[in-house]
């Protein structure tokens, strides 16, 4: 009898300890995932924009101003609350740090450097490394960001 009272309780302390286990994997899958989907959103959020923020520079090439097709303006609080997220959720500093080159933000008083568009390349690379996604897959520095379309149609 005492045979079988131990055989009963190794089994059910056995399927205790397994559920505990797969309980404890499942919750921590699910906060690994949870903080890879905030820091994706923020991710894609900081494209968003650096796209609004690059349609509002005076781009030039040969002294000539680039035709540019523009887009609403981005408030400074959601752009506090991008870089917030960013340096919360991201494992490494460098999506940030590019994030902010790519606004070519005036902070020490010194003359800002003229922006450089092909920056967002190294930003999308930064940003595909964070998520895991792999090697940089777009490195056309020359296109590196779309400045105008010429539609046929006016647009809206």
């Amino acid at each position: 009898m005492e045979r079988i009272e131990t055989v009963v309780i190794s089994i059910l302390s056995s399927g205790l300890v397994s559920s505990g286990l797969t309980w404890y994997l499942k919750s921590r899958e699910l906060s690994d995932q949870r903080r890879w989907e905030l820091k994706r959103e923020a991710c894609l959020e900081a494209l968003e924009i650096i796209d609004a923020r690059f349609a509002d520079y005076d781009w030039c090439k040969s002294g000539v101003p680039s035709k540019v097709d523009i887009q609403d303006a981005i408030s400074t609080a959601k752009i506090r609350s991008c870089v917030n997220r960013l340096v919360v959720a991201c494992k490494s500093a460098e999506v940030p740090k590019l994030f902010k080159k790519c606004l070519n933000l005036e902070v020490s008083g010194e003359d800002l450097l003229p922006l450089n568009m092909d920056v967002v390349v190294d930003l999308r690379s930064a940003i595909r490394k964070e998520l895991g996604f792999g090697k940089e897959v777009d490195a056309d520095r020359k296109n590196a960001w779309i400045t105008f379309i010429n539609w046929r149609r006016p647009k809206p």
